[in-house]
């Protein structure tokens, strides 16, 4: 599926969840663009974990002392 499909696919679903609203259609579209662009930021750091098959590590507890 290429950007402008999944773009729609987003916007698509964000009317949906905003109940339908018509005329709303060019603030669907770039929200939808907003979250693709972020989408694609992330999809490095899952590729990677898919190829090694690693998790990615996990945060180091830090102890707290009492007083």
């Amino acid at each position: 599926m290429g950007k402008e499909e999944e773009i729609r696919v987003i916007a698509y679903s964000i009317w949906e969840l905003g109940g339908c609203c018509e005329g709303r259609d060019v603030e669907y579209w770039l929200e939808a663009e907003t979250i693709w662009e972020e989408k694609q930021k992330l999809a490095p750091a899952r590729r990677n974990i898919k190829r090694t098959g690693r998790k990615a590590p996990a945060k180091k507890e830090t102890k707290t002392t009492k007083s």
